[in-house]
């Protein structure tokens, strides 16, 4: 088979991906060790009403891959505005992320925003190999919504909902 994207520039197939407006979510989990682990995610997607599945696409690079494709749950937090600064925080490597305090722990003990936009509590249905990603199937089992809205990444910045881009 040939390859037709043999001559792709990375950095304009980076620059056109950032034309698109997306959503900006922090993925948390924990270790069977107790401990949290997160990470920062615009790749994420309502998969299916009937079974309720979302997925989200995690870097196989990232220091908590191994946690989560091994784990059993895990939590889609829809960020606000309020969170910009955390979203940073978790998509960075080595960062003690759970630090600021932010985070609660719900009845399974998974760390989740209590203030999101959103909250989504998955159990982990499937990984599935994604080039240098993974993608993680979750089957929802309940989801709740926060008065906050949610901001979006474009252009390698946040842009909140109703503001006009550049």
């Amino acid at each position: 088979m040939v390859d037709r994207f043999q001559g792709l520039d990375p950095d304009a197939f980076r620059s056109a991906l950032a034309r698109f407006p997306s959503g900006v979510t922090i993925v948390t989990t924990r270790s069977a060790s107790g401990t949290p682990h997160g990470f920062t995610a615009s790749s994420f997607a309502a998969l299916s009403l009937d079974p309720p599945l979302v997925l989200v696409c995690l870097d196989r690079g990232a220091d908590c891959s191994p946690v989560f494709m091994a784990g059993e749950r895990f939590i889609v937090n829809i960020v606000t505005p309020a969170h910009a600064e955390l979203a940073i925080k978790f998509a960075t490597k080595g960062e003690n992320k759970f630090a600021n305090g932010a985070f609660e722990f719900d009845e399974s003990g998974q760390p989740l925003l209590p203030d999101a936009a959103a909250v989504i509590r998955c159990e982990l249905e499937q990984v599935v190999p994604g080039g240098d990603h993974v993608i993680l199937i979750g089957r929802v089992h309940d989801a709740r919504t926060g008065s906050g809205k949610p901001v979006t990444w474009y252009r390698g910045g946040f842009l909140r909902l109703g503001e006009s881009a550049a």
